[in-house]
């Protein structure tokens, strides 16, 4: 339908018969009238107007349709221009760069009409990488990467500033890919326009709209894209600074974060080192060190000492506090060494539900610094009050010492003779690994019972007040556990310091008793030896030796004179309950040498030594002239050390007359 300005400017001119004026046209072009409806016009002016009006309403006619396409394509410029700043503003809310990227395609295929748009960005070096698409087919587009000048793509970016092309998969000018090649025929590709996203001096990428035909891009259309490529670079760059902004600002908050963790944890360590320390200065006890650590990391701790074979195998070549992380019966454990200037100490055991973290594991490391000042201190307090008591239990045991002087030093260094019940002498072999295992026996057991141990010649003796002998053998059989580290002999005593030597004596000839018995590491009360006892007195040893001379002399006198051992090989035999076999294999000899000796055995003591009734005097007989010629080699030489130690620290064990 025309406009009615228009028809009547026409009515008017049928009235007149003169050609529409200027104002008749712009009243035409005011009412915003279509092309179309101009023609229309045109024509019925023609058919109403003479012949000599015709040549000037055609070239008002053409004046007004030139006037209206150049207004519609102002117009449709202004639409975009508006589309433009519209999608300028939607880019600038965006803040992931995936979201931008996708806006951009869409927007471009939208206003270009295109049927395809996607967005290649640079990649090191100079490379090219299709990162989103709108309108593909399939996601055959996605991913595909190419080089500088390849493709259209690269061609964009090597020159900087918008190309474009007709029918891309035709076009010999442009450097084609074969893969490139296969997506664009997947996705039907023809007419391709490319536009470079440049910030600054820096490109970016290249935005790209294509038609799945033949297509010519006008200058207007490449005007437009490149106008969008322009806020989509800014809007690309934002969009990864703020990324970026975030990614550091996380980082900022993770390090932050991690800072302060760090920094609580210095504060707890740092109170832990204060209060440990605290206690350590004060005097306190283990307990309380282990207390403290159990409130710091929230499960029990415990402290095990180095005799525990289950750790010591772990840390007996630490030279570091370095923890060790296990299982004892599917039960997270951690332990860390407690080491002295000595070597290892024991260490410091923590057991939980879960697996501890790294704070409380350095947490119980400090601990176990703290304990080991703490073991270290009560092992010299324990080292001098041990020289103490030991000179004053060899003052003691010098048979040359005044009674009474020994009862007042006693009484100064606190320990009370006439409250001595029993004395135990721990011998183990010095410079060895049982000799310190036997003095921390006699330290436990001395603080079991508040009595005192000390050093005395080669073996440890220990006084106890007020204790029968039997509960300190079971005593020291369960702090032991049966694994003596010695000989060990328990005597009882009566008040007064002669009564205390005397028992030393019988203690100390109880180990001896049981070194020459072959019981190195066992523990026994004088009570026990029974019968062996006698070789420690003269008139029993002078018996005794009545006793053997009259059962086995001769045998014992043939093998003086001759420098042989029939001795030993009949009591082998008699040993073995006088099995042939077991005998030869026990002396390495052959059957026919075991039948000689045993021959001339029965020629020197007659042959009823193989009845039973005689035959367990001749083992007995010779079993005690073994003894006595041990006791006899042992004692002299403990006497002699004796006096030895009795000249140069004013002390000496009393003498054995053995």
């Amino acid at each position: 339908m025309l406009p009615i300005d228009a028809n009547d400017a026409s009515a008017g001119l049928r009235r007149s018969s003169q050609p529409p004026s200027l104002g008749d046209w712009l009243d035409f072009l005011a009412g915003d009238g279509q092309l179309s409806e101009v023609e229309s016009y045109r024509k019925r002016l023609v058919d109403e107007s003479p012949a000599s009006m015709q040549e000037e309403i055609e070239r008002q006619t053409g004046k007004v349709l030139a006037v209206m396409k150049r207004l519609s394509e102002r117009r449709q410029h202004s639409d975009e221009l508006t589309v433009l700043n519209d999608l300028a503003r939607r880019l600038a809310s965006l803040r992931e760069p995936r979201d931008v990227l996708q806006e951009v395609a869409s927007q471009a295929r939208r206003l270009l009409a295109t049927d395809v748009a996607y967005l290649m960005l640079r990649h090191e070096p100079d490379n090219l990488r299709i990162e989103v698409s709108d309108g593909s087919l399939g996601s055959v587009l996605g991913g595909i990467e190419i080089g500088p000048g390849q493709g259209l793509g690269g061609e964009v970016l090597r020159a900087g500033k918008p190309l474009w092309t007709e029918d891309y998969l035709k076009d010999s000018v442009i450097d084609h890919v074969r893969y490139v090649d296969d997506a664009a025929c997947s996705e039907h590709l023809g007419g391709i326009l490319g536009v470079p996203l440049i910030v600054g001096n820096e490109t970016l990428g290249v935005l790209l709209a294509a038609n799945r035909s033949p297509r010519k891009f006008t200058e207007r259309e490449i005007e437009l894209l490149a106008a969008l490529a322009a806020h989509a670079s800014v809007a690309i760059r934002n969009a990864t600074l703020f990324e970026q902004q975030q990614r550091s600002a996380e980082a900022l908050r993770g390090a932050i974060a991690a800072l302060k963790k760090t920094n609580d944890t210095r504060q707890r360590a740092f109170e832990l080192r204060e209060r440990l320390t605290g206690i350590v200065i004060s005097g306190g006890r283990l307990t309380n060190i282990l207390h403290e650590l159990e409130q710091a990391v929230g499960v029990p701790v415990r402290f095990e000492n180095a005799e525990n074979p289950e750790f010591s195998s772990l840390f007996a070549n630490s030279t570091s506090a370095v923890p060790l992380r296990a299982s004892s019966k599917a039960t997270p454990r951690v332990a860390v060494p407690v080491l002295l200037s000595t070597g290892y100490g024991g260490c410091l055991v923590a057991e939980s539900q879960g697996p501890l973290d790294e704070e409380s594991v350095r947490l119980i490391s400090i601990g176990s610094t703290a304990v080991a000042i703490m073991v270290a201190s009560e092992r010299s307090l324990a080292e001098v009050e041990l020289r103490t008591r030991s000179e004053f239990i060899n003052t003691l045991l010098w048979s040359q010492a005044d009674e009474e002087s020994v009862a007042r030093h006693g009484a100064s260094v606190g320990i009370d003779i006439d409250k001595v019940s029993a004395v135990v002498v721990v011998s183990a072999d010095p410079g060895t690994g049982d000799a310190e295992k036997a003095r921390r026996l006699a330290f436990s057991l001395a603080q079991e019972f508040h009595g005192w141990s000390g050093q005395h010649a080669e073996h440890i003796v220990v006084l106890l007040p007020g204790t029968p002998v039997e509960a300190v053998k079971q005593c020291i059989q369960r702090l032991a556990d049966g694994n003596y580290p010695g000989t060990i002999g328990i005597a009882p005593s009566i008040s007064g310091v002669r009564a205390v030597r005397s028992a030393h004596e019988a203690a100390q000839q109880t180990t001896t008793m049981l070194n020459a018995l072959g019981r190195s590491h066992d523990i026994a009360e004088v009570s026990e030896l029974g019968i062996y006892r006698s070789v420690f007195s003269q008139a029993g040893r002078n018996q005794l030796a009545v006793f053997v001379r009259q059962t086995v002399g001769p045998l014992l006198s043939h093998d003086h004179d001759h420098e042989r051992n029939l001795a030993a090989t009949l009591s082998t035999y008699l040993e073995l309950s006088q099995h042939h076999a077991r005998t030869c294999a026990a002396l390495h000899i052959h059957a026919n040498t075991l039948y000689q000796r045993l021959g001339r055995i029965t020629a020197l003591i007659g042959p009823g030594w193989k009845e039973p009734a005689l035959s367990l005097d001749v083992q007995l007989a010779l079993r005690l002239n073994g003894l006595m010629n041990s006791i006899t080699q042992v004692a002299p030489e403990s006497r002699h050390k004796a006096e030895g130690d009795g000249n140069a620290d004013g002390a000496s064990q009393s003498r054995a007359d053995a």
